[in-house]
């Protein structure tokens, strides 16, 4: 397939030759003396420590206010003898020096990098060339094999996901034709997996590293790296351990105010009725509202609110498992009204909690539902992953579908009318044929009002239109192979 122009923040002129180097003036007017003085003094290209399929451009100017890349594979290089013009957004110059990363490469090939300087109008650039070195071996075989060619080459932009290899855990970013073109490496002890990789609202990317699924007495923590791969900092839960599923942070404007987090603590509980021991070490869990200190702004803590009696998802041998949980909270999110929603995977609930009192403003789905359904051929869900809410207001998630017979995962979407406490099934796309995953997964909508899909433990992603016709599909295989699973597939619309 061949590369296109991209398109995400700032649109790069298709052009077949090199970019001319000079400053631009008003033909019609007077000369700008001005920008005589605008210059690049110097610009040195150099690879990317984080990334293999990354440059970084540095470089001092005179007077410059804005900076930007612009480039393209060098002839001989390019696939099928296109050329792909891509840019980076304009970035600020302060202190007439700068350093800017060229991402999106494929490896073992050359490019040509074009540094444009600009100030009231007027511009200068120069270009260098640079050769992308190869991934790392972890990562050599890594593809989101299609198993479904798109109808348009124009998607998917984007696809970022998790990747754990032997000895490392991985940021991951795919682009059209399935090959990883961004990435960024976390070293990893014996045990320790990558989960949960997400972009938050500042553009940063963040993962969690440790050895915890939700319910296992080891640590880990959440780090944040921006698009570059520089770290930034690492989040953890300030309770007993953290837990791997999901991490906000809320800004005020260009300030990290909050983090929204999961922890959990461990009590010993009688499981002998449903075989267990009669002192089983049982994980509950707590959601938190931190300062970007540390410091609890909130806690609400499921040990005070839900029992044992309300667990649906019961493990065989509990007897032999040296630590489970009840709850196993898998997303959480925000509402427009700032108020929580939670998918408690192991009660088959999703709960709306007041994000000030604490006090539960309403039970979807399990032991407790306060809703009675409408229109949903296979009656509920289970085991639900990524649940949050549209801008029109509806609810859709991941319906892993454990006991559905035969079980069989599905995205769906419901209309809550909180009046009537009814859920109206308004939307669902089943895989054609019934795929099941048991765990993992997600259902990102998009501005078109098509659907990515990750049905996360058995690696495929799929977009479809609102009338459930497949878009595209691939499955994530490494050396041929498919992975084990992933934790999420998310659509990026640029990697900047």
């Amino acid at each position: 397939m061949p590369y296109r122009m991209r398109s995400h923040c700032h649109r790069a002129l298709l052009l077949g030759v090199a970019l001319s180097v000079g400053a631009c003036s008003d033909a019609a007017g007077p000369p700008d003396h001005s920008s005589a003085r605008l210059a690049i003094v110097n610009a040195l290209v150099a690879q990317n420590p984080n990334n293999n399929l990354s440059a970084q451009v540095r470089f001092t100017t005179r007077n410059a206010e804005s900076a930007r890349l612009t480039y393209y594979a060098s002839s001989g290089d390019r696939l099928n003898g296109d050329v792909l013009v891509n840019s980076t957004p304009l970035f600020p110059v302060t202190g007439d020096a700068g350093v800017i990363p060229a991402l999106g490469l494929r490896e073992n090939t050359s490019y040509q990098i074009t540094l444009h300087v600009n100030s009231k109008g007027s511009e200068v650039d120069t270009t260098l060339s640079f050769r992308a070195s190869q991934l790392p071996l972890e990562l050599s075989g890594l593809r989101l094999a299609p198993t479904q060619l798109p109808s348009d080459p124009t998607v998917p932009d984007y696809i970022l996901s998790d990747f754990t290899g032997a000895n490392a855990a991985y940021l991951v970013v795919f682009d059209e034709t399935g090959h990883v073109c961004w990435y960024r490496q976390f070293q990893t002890t014996p045990g320790e997996a990558a989960i949960d990789a997400d972009r938050q609202a500042n553009g940063d990317y963040t993962l969690f590293v440790g050895q915890s699924t939700g319910w296992q007495p080891t640590p880990g923590r959440f780090i944040e790296v921006n698009a570059a791969g520089d770290s930034v900092t690492a989040y953890s839960a300030n309770a007993p351990y953290t837990d791997p599923h999901e991490l906000i942070l809320e800004y005020d404007g260009q300030t990290l105010a909050h983090v929204d987090i999961l922890g959990y603590d461990f009590r010993q509980v009688d499981l002998s009725a449903i075989g267990g021991t009669s002192s089983q070490t049982v994980a509950g869990h707590v959601i938190l509202r931190q300062s970007p200190t540390g410091k609890i702004e909130f806690s609400w803590n499921a040990w005070d609110h839900f029992t044992i009696a309300d667990w649906i998802f019961i493990q065989p041998g509990l007897a032999q498992m040296p630590s489970i949980d009840f709850d196993h909270p898998n997303s959480l999110i925000r509402d427009s009204d700032g108020n929580y929603i939670v998918s408690f995977a192991s009660l088959g609930e999703i709960t709306k909690i007041d994000a000030t009192t604490g006090q539960m403003i309403w039970r979807f789905g399990g032991r407790h539902n306060q809703f009675t359904l409408v229109g949903d051929p296979l009656n509920g869900f289970g085991i639900q992953h990524h649940a949050h809410v549209l801008p029109n207001g509806n609810l859709l998630f991941i319906d892993n579908g454990a006991h559905h017979s035969p079980p069989e995962s599905r995205a769906v979407e419901y209309h809550l009318d909180l009046t009537a406490r009814t859920a109206t099934m308004v939307w669902q796309y089943r895989h054609s044929p019934p795929l099941f995953s048991p765990f993992a997964g997600s259902a990102q909508r998009l501005e078109s009002g098509n659907t990515i899909i990750a049905f996360g433990a058995a690696a495929q992603v799929a977009e479809v239109t609102p009338q459930g016709s497949v878009i595209w599909e691939a499955q994530m295989q490494n050396g041929g192979v498919k992975v084990p699973f992933f934790y999420r597939a998310i659509r990026l619309q640029s990697l900047y």
